[in-house]
């Protein structure tokens, strides 16, 4: 049996009666299971999956984020189905990118619910037929026969935040879970007295691995709800930290956001003290944000010590750095002028970077050079390559390696070339954009987030969304998209004289078009990221 399976096995055995999971909607409790019980939930559906031969085989899980969704997973790693963490689908136009997926990964099992199948398989047409359906709320439990596991195999294809559209799964191993969840639990000092809180869904890694399979790896216990009940009512999930006691807090950055905005009689009950790590991650971390939820809730407990700015992927299972615990967050000042010819000037005042933290240990990590390949030393921008047992083997069924077995002169280690742009300053990571995403405007170079960064502190009057980027039109120009409130919308123009200045100010560039949209219209992913390269695709189908 593969390491991770049996670390799951002898939990669940030793924890017995101790509470696992705990799923709420609203201020309601919906579910919760103890180790005890979420062992025979595996254990009956791993039997079943085993009476219908589905070893070796994809599952896509086309669940709603529930127990059920991550007993569904658990069994697919105890059977060797190789997994495809999803999300229910509701709704027709959801089904093309999961067509993608089924023809990507040649998946032969959908696992779902009885309330879906009639839709899916009407939805899915002529490719249904070619699917077994397994309803995780009605089969006929067989009986689980242990198998030997490989820890080299598949354990199960992630699809990267935004990438359904090609269809790309990275191919998570089963010594590359135990690996990432051995490299958090040794930097984040887990205990099985952590209670793990969350909304993020199941098909993204940060909720998967970040949540999911943290709390059963460490022996500990967690509490979640779904991104919708999160996003209608982000107090509720505020309010089951503080009943629960919750110490590993998981969202990415517009959910603490959100946060910070709530009113005091909402949160004058609430007491954060038992957190010890308030994981920060899947988007650009704003430091403005950092500040506003420190001023808001450190007079409920919440130590600014204990917030985590980390960076991870996909290709890697998951983390690559998080800063040290309970010391707090670092972040530098540059001269944002400087930072456009690629050159890192620290100074008083200027363009904020908030760090990712140290890489963390079991993972190793270089600055590479763009034009040479070359290692780069401190205070040099290069691409981000990283290497170590949690990397991923590529991608399921990809015709190239994309990044995969990058090579430095000299060195023999295999690296992944993320396409994350940064520098290393006293030990620490810092992400200063994406290759794809640099705008390059009359030759000089400008980040995409930094431009963001600028049009959310041109004024008060745009919400917390807004993309920069480039189309060629003759010449490169420079477009900008920025959500707003419904209630703001009269003062259009003069929201668009407050960001043309503050661009032009700070960048001496002059958007082309700035583009004001209602709440909700960018394109994000599940986990709030937002989408440039879709965005863009958007403006341009409005223009023609």
């Amino acid at each position: 049996m593969a390491k991770i399976c049996e670390i799951f096995k002898n939990n669940i055995i030793r924890k017995d009666s101790k509470r696992l999971y705990l799923y709420f909607e609203g201020y309601k409790v919906v579910e919760t299971v103890t180790y005890k019980e979420f062992g025979a939930r595996v254990q009956n559906f791993a039997g079943y999956l085993q009476s219908i031969k589905s070893k070796g085989a994809c599952a896509l899980i086309l669940l709603p984020s529930s127990i059920n969704y991550i007993t569904a997973h658990v069994a697919c790693l105890f059977t060797q189905t190789i997994s495809i963490p999803l999300y229910e689908v509701t709704e027709h136009n959801q089904i093309d990118d999961i067509k993608k997926i089924i023809n990507n990964s040649e998946a032969e099992y959908i696992i779902t619910e009885s309330r879906y199948v009639d839709d899916l398989k009407n939805w899915l047409g002529d490719m249904a037929e070619n699917l077994v359906f397994c309803m995780i709320d009605d089969f006929t439990a067989g009986s689980y026969t242990e198998e030997k596991i490989d820890d080299d195999s598949i354990a199960y294809l992630q699809y990267t935040s935004g990438s359904t559209k090609s269809a790309k799964g990275v191919k998570i191993s089963y010594k590359n879970i135990y690996a990432n969840c051995q490299i958090m639990s040794n930097h984040f000092k887990f205990t099985e007295d952590e209670v793990f809180a969350t909304w993020l869904p199941f098909h993204f890694d940060l909720g998967l691995l970040g949540f999911a399979i943290n709390t059963i790896f460490s022996g500990s216990s967690g509490c979640f709800t779904s991104a919708n009940s999160f996003i209608k009512r982000p107090d509720s999930w505020l309010n089951a930290i503080s009943v629960y006691r919750g110490t590993i807090i998981i969202a990415p950055n517009f959910a603490y956001e959100m946060c910070s905005k709530l009113p005091e009689e909402i949160l004058e009950k609430t007491d954060f003290s038992s957190v010890k790590s308030t994981v920060n991650g899947s988007e650009l971390v704003r430091n403005r944000t950092l500040n506003s939820l420190a001023d808001k809730l450190k007079k409920y407990g919440l130590k600014p010590e204990t917030f985590n700015p980390s960076y991870g992927l996909a290709e890697n299972t998951l983390v690559v750095s998080s800063h040290i615990l309970e010391t707090g967050y670092q972040y530098v000042t540059l001269n944002d002028v400087k930072l456009r010819e690629n050159v890192i000037e620290y100074v008083d005042e200027g363009l904020v970077i908030v760090s990712c933290g140290v890489i963390c240990e079991g993972v190793t990590a270089r600055i590479v050079g763009l034009v040479n390949n070359e290692v780069l030393g401190e205070d040099e921008i290069g691409e981000i390559w990283i290497a170590g047992d949690s990397l991923s083997q590529g991608y399921w069924n990809a015709d190239e390696e994309e990044g995969f077995n990058s090579r430095l002169e000299g060195d023999n280690t295999a690296y992944f070339a993320t396409g994350d742009l940064g520098f290393m300053h006293d030990k620490h990571l810092y992400i200063v954009g994406r290759k794809k995403d640099m705008v390059i405007i009359r030759g000089k170079n400008f980040y995409s987030q930094d431009i963001e960064e600028l049009i959310l502190n041109a004024t008060k009057n745009v919400a917390n969304t807004a993309v920069a980027f480039a189309i060629n039109e003759e010449e490169e120009k420079l477009i900008v998209m920025v959500e707003v409130e419904d209630r703001f919308m009269e003062k259009g123009e003069e929201i668009k004289d407050k960001i043309r200045t503050m661009i032009s100010l700070n960048c001496k560039i002059i958007p082309s078009d700035i583009v004001l949209k209602q709440v909700g219209a960018l394109a994000r992913t599940d986990s709030g990221k937002v989408q440039r390269q879709i965005c863009k695709k958007m403006y341009l189908n409005d223009k023609k």
